[in-house]
């Protein structure tokens, strides 16, 4: 699967720019547990106050990534565990037979932030949602990349976010607790700026999951010079190179 990443917008903990990732991934020092969150001033005070943190670091990837392009272009929105924190607290409200409100329900979906960039930014084009356990992001990218094909867009926003998962539930969870949203503006390949994804089932499940979010896999190519990267999941086998 052949496409270009014509812009990459990632925030995650304590890094919000290439030059941090650069560095995050060259081993200098950064607080990779401090959570800060983006401003999102392009949306209305009272819009902002509704959004959780997730949503927050998701819209901010979508918007910066789309421009300027945020009104036509078609979208694909992935993520493993959704907003979590979202629906575990509607989940406690439920065993503690408190009313539930309805705004909260409505944006614990796992299409809701993408239904929120739609609203905000008047479109009206194709969107989905994707969660694939522990191959959401390459799954999510698959998406973006055959839909890019198959409808014959000039481009597609794919947005990637997850985090870590309430304590409560961190037991259950091989991968290692991290706080990423990606956003990336892909179009078709051109001879300067081109990579190739192609993927294949292991003949054998693993017996468990990698430790890191297959996003920092990612994100740890994209920012390197690094000519090709393989990622073994518990099913799949990922191989992502650039021209």
């Amino acid at each position: 699967m052949k496409f270009a990443i014509q812009k990459c917008v990632a925030w995650g903990d304590g890094k919000s720019s290439a030059d941090d990732w650069s560095a995050f991934f060259q081993d200098e020092s950064i607080d990779s547990q401090t959570l800060t969150l983006p401003e999102l001033k392009q949306m209305p005070a009272m819009q902002r106050r509704r959004l959780s943190p997730f949503a927050k670091l998701t819209l901010h990837c979508a918007l910066a990534a789309s421009e300027p392009y945020e009104q036509t272009v078609p979208s694909v929105f992935s993520s493993r565990h959704g907003d979590l924190h979202k629906t575990s607290k509607l989940i406690a409200d439920v065993a503690n037979k408190d009313v539930l409100s309805p705004t909260h329900f409505g944006l614990s979906v796992h299409n809701a932030v993408g239904g929120l960039f739609s609203i905000f930014t008047g479109n009206k084009q194709p969107l989905s949602a994707v969660s694939a356990g522990e191959d959401s992001f390459f799954m999510g990218l698959v998406d973006a990349v055959s839909k890019l094909h198959a409808y014959n867009y000039d481009r597609i926003l794919y947005v990637y976010s997850d985090l870590a998962v309430p304590e409560h539930y961190q037991a259950y969870v091989q991968q290692r607790a991290d706080n990423l949203a990606i956003g990336l503006l892909i179009e078709k390949s051109t001879a300067q700026n081109e990579f190739n994804l192609e993927f294949e089932g292991n003949e054998k499940a693993k017996a468990s999951e990698l430790t890191q979010l297959q996003g920092l896999d990612f994100l740890r190519f994209y920012f390197s010079t690094t000519q090709q990267v393989t990622v073994d999941s518990k099913r799949y086998q990922w191989q992502l190179s650039r021209a």
